[in-house]
Formats: structure tokens, sequence, C-alpha cells
């Protein structure tokens, strides 16, 4: 119907793919719409013939139910059944999707019409923001509801911060909105259209107006304004008018844009132009954040096997005051995943949520027939399987840890013991090379020795007789003469003191002089001293 009349697209802020944008079951709104009108709905007939009969005060009063984070009314994607995922089915219809060159980009925060002002202003604790995402992913998806919100929790969680500020707590969530129903889905058609090879480009407009910024506000709003319509001419956003040329009123602001060029988003790549004060190229926005959407939390979302109850998949708090909003009606049957317009068989256990000053209070109908108990039975069994899952999960990690431990006290205890070998053969080497004796063993091996004195012998010298020469012979001739005239005048000094030496200790003589040369002449005796030193070699 409009083939051929759309050249290029922009999409900004949202997509089909949005969990906003469209119906999830459309064919549950056709009956809730055709019973409160009046229309038949036999046979799965179509009831536009009979709205057209219909005043408009009449379609005005119809009451649908609310949801919170999904229209009210909308359109319903067309689907095929066998294949229930819209991103492929634009992808494969026709190639007129990757012929038109498109433009995607959004906003730092998309989540800001989610709360309200005081929420804004003052923030919440985190009690509220469970609150908040329980109410999307019941509202966004169908299986596997826990899994998908402990997932969503934790990656949004700044666990490096012991305590959480509420400013802190509603940034957080507002990126958890923003990325979860409109950032992901946005990205996925980028992806889808890119990797067929299409002109794709992407941004991101993270700038934030300041006081007594007019210039600055100027410079960027001119920048966008030269972008768009450089592709809306050419399917080109850098062609015909560069950025440079462009005059952004002062010096400074035209400097910010020189050599700034838009380049394609791609697979691989996945580059983007950050619109800011300083605008540049980057690349996988929000990367880690956006793997947990498009590709963690899609296989989670699954039914499994034939054999998995759907109660499995709910999730375990029930109350109005576990949710922050109206919730959509439990689903007891499995359903496609998106957009399929198989009737539905599920319940009203709906919830009353006051948001300010309106109470929305949706009406209770039971659909199954069993009593309380045998429902409580019956979701006991259907969980069997999760929890013994659970436990063994749990037993799993516990074994590995404890040989985890085990592990660390070996390799301690190894460690230890080399240290010990290596020091104790430090201590048995000597420096010759030759291994001794270890030190327990050397005092059991020396022989037992004699006490040695309190003071060592003085070194004994030898004297070394000469024949006498001719003078020689005189003088001793002379000496022995006049050693004959003082011997009695030494006997009678002597006997004056031979009553005092008998009382006294005799004292040792002092041990010779040691020579500097090994052979020396004695003018005295005429006789040459020999040294000769005796060493102890202790063995």
């Amino acid at each position: 119907m409009f083939a051929g009349l759309f050249h290029r697209v922009v999409l900004s802020s949202g997509s089909v793919l949005s969990p906003w944008a469209s119906v999830h079951d459309p064919n549950d709104l056709r009956l809730k719409v055709a019973e409160q009108i009046g229309c038949s709905t036999e046979n799965d007939e179509d009831i536009a013939d009979c709205l057209r009969g219909v005043p408009l005060r009449e379609l005005m009063a119809v009451e649908l139910p609310e949801i919170r984070f999904v229209p009210r009314i909308g359109p319903g994607l067309p689907v095929d059944q066998n294949n229930p995922d819209p991103g492929l089915d634009m992808e494969r219809v026709s190639d007129t999707f990757i012929k038109v060159p498109l433009i995607l980009g959004v906003s730092t925060t998309e989540s800001n019409l989610d709360f309200n002002a005081n929420d804004i202003q003052y923030g919440f604790e985190e009690d509220h923001r469970n609150r908040i995402l329980r109410t999307f992913i019941r509202n966004a998806y169908v299986y596997h509801l826990n899994e998908i919100f402990s997932a969503v929790r934790n990656e949004y969680t700044d666990w490096d911060k012991p305590i959480l500020h509420p400013i802190i707590i509603r940034d957080s969530t507002m990126e958890a909105l923003s990325d979860g129903h409109t950032v992901a889905p946005l990205m996925r058609i980028a992806y889808y259209h890119a990797r067929r090879g299409a002109k794709t480009y992407f941004y991101h407009f993270s700038h934030q107006t300041r006081d007594n910024g007019l210039l600055q506000d100027q410079g960027v709003a001119e920048a966008v304004l030269t972008f768009f319509t450089n592709f809306a001419k050419t399917g080109n956003p850098n062609e015909p008018h560069k950025i440079e040329s462009v005059d952004y009123g002062t010096p400074k602001e035209k400097t910010r844009y020189r050599g700034l060029t838009w380049e394609q988003y791609e697979t691989g790549t996945q580059q983007y132009l950050a619109i800011a004060m300083k605008p540049k190229m980057k690349s996988h926005y929000r990367g880690h954040k956006m793997a947990v959407w498009l590709n963690l939390i899609p296989q989670l979302h699954r039914p499994g096997d034939d054999d998995v109850s759907m109660r499995h998949h709910h999730f375990r708090e029930r109350g109005d005051h576990f949710y922050a909003g109206p919730v959509r009606d439990e689903w007891y049957t499995p359903l496609p995943l998106v957009g399929t317009t198989k009737p539905s068989a599920s319940s009203t256990t709906a919830c009353s949520t006051s948001t300010g000053d309106d109470t929305i209070t949706e009406d209770i109908t039971p659909i199954l027939d069993d009593s309380e108990d045998d429902a409580e039975l019956l979701q006991r069994l259907a969980s069997r399987h999760y929890y013994s899952t659970t436990t063994a999960l749990a037993i799993t990690v516990g074994v590995g840890c404890i040989l985890l431990v085990l592990n660390m006290l070996i390799f301690a205890g190894i460690y230890y013991q080399r240290d010990r070998d290596k020091k104790r053969a430090a201590m048995n080497c000597t420096p010759n090379g030759q291994e001794s004796l270890p030190m327990t063993t050397r005092s059991s091996m020396k022989a037992p020795e004699s006490p040695r004195p309190a003071q060592e012998p003085p070194p004994s010298y030898t004297t070394l007789a000469r024949s006498p020469s001719i003078q020689e012979h005189q003088q001793i001739a002379q000496s022995q003469s006049t050693d004959l005239d003082e011997q009695p005048k030494n006997e009678q000094k002597s006997g004056h003191g031979t009553s005092n030496a008998i009382h006294k200790d005799p004292i040792p003589p002092k041990p010779p002089t040691r020579t500097t040369s090994s052979l020396s002449t004695s003018s005295g005796t005429n006789t040459i001293k020999k040294r000769v030193q005796i060493q102890e070699i202790s063995v």
C-alpha cells in the first residue's frame, strides 16, 4: 500500500518492537470490546461491521483494562505463526527494508514519563525499585519471570556501594526501563538493518541545557539540523553540506565539529554519534547492558519443555503490595512469544493499585474450579522441578568450594616442604663443594679429647751451633774470665734473697720474641736462631 513512498526513515526514541508500541494479544482486546458493546464473537467473527453501527458515545464509554507499560489499545503485529519474531519478519518480508537508509537514535533517559514528579525529585528505595521492575517484567514477558527479574536487578545494581542513595536507585531504575522498553528494541532493528549491508546511522543525544548556555545550545541545534537535512536530501548525513561549513556563531563552537564525520553503524564496529557539548564518534552503546537485553533475556524467555507447567513461570510473590501498578493477567496456557493472535485462557486475578488519588480495581472472577488448597498443591508440584534444580546447583557449588580449599591446602603444604628442603640443603653445603655431616652427628663422631691446659705453651725454637772463628775464641775467653769475677758477687746477693724466694711461686719465663726473619744472628751468644712454628690442625 505504501510501497515506494518512503525514501528515508528516522526512528527516534522508539520502534514497533517496543512493548508500549503494540498490543500483545489483540484477540483478547477484541473479545472484551465485543462483550461490552454486544457484538457477536462466535467462530472468531470480525466485529468491524458491528463497530461501524455503534454510536461514538458508546465507543468512548468502553472500559478497557489499564496495564502499566502496555497500551490499552493499539495495533497488533501480523506475525507468522511458524516464526513469531516480528524483527525477523521485518527483515525477510521484502527488500524494501534494506533499500531505505535509516537513522536511529535515543536520548540518555527514555523513561521520564514512567515516574511522577515526587519520584524524580527525591528518588526512592530498593523496595519500590523492585516493585517497578517486577511490574514491567510481568507485563512485558510471559516465561521465566523470576529469572528475568533477577538478571535485570543484578545488572542495574551498583554492588560496589554498600549503601545506595535514593537518587542513585532512581537513576539506575530509569536506565533499566529505558533500556528495556526503548533502547534494546531499537538496537535490534539497527542490527537487522545493518547486517544486510543497508545504510544505517545511530546516534545518542546526551546534550543537557545549562544556565547561560544559549550559544552552546545553538551550536548543537545547528549541527543536528545539518545532519538531518543532508540525510533527507542524499541519504548520507555528511553530504552535501559539510558540518564544518555551518555558521555556529562563534569560532569556538565551530572548532568542536571540525573533522567530524558520522560513520555508518555496522554489526562489527557498532559506531554511533554522541551528540553533546563535544560531539564525537563512539562504539558499542551500553554494550554490556544491551547484551543482557538482547542475548541473555531472550534465552530466558522460552517456555521450556512440554511437561513444564505455566505456574513455574509465574512470580512467586503474590499480592498487590509486590507491584507498582496494574498488571496483566497470569497465563495458564503456553503462548507464542510475540505478536500471535491465539486466544488466551487467562485468569483475571488482577491487582488494585493506587497511583496518586486514583484507585483502579478490577473484577475478580475465578477461572479454576479447584479450591485454594488444590491450587497451592498444583503450584508446589509445578515448582518442584525449579526447586530441585536450585538444590542441585547449590550442592554443586558447595562441593566445588570444598575442592578448591583442599587444593589450596595441598599447594601450601608442597610449597612449605620445598622451602624447608632448600634451607636444609643450603646449611649442609661447604665452600669447597664437599658435603659435610649434619650438626647432630658431629658431636657423636668426635673422639674423646684430653683436657687441654689452661695456657698454651709458647712456640719452641731450635738453636743451631756454628763453628767459632779465631776472633770468637778470644771473645769467649774474655767473657769466661769476667764471669768468674762476677760469680762471688752474685752468690752473695742470691743468699739474701733465698728466704723470700722460697715462699713465692716461680715465675714462668717469658717466651722468646719472634723475629721477622727465619734466621737471625745474636751478638751476645754468637748463635743462629731458627723459628719453628707449630700449628694445631683440628680434624
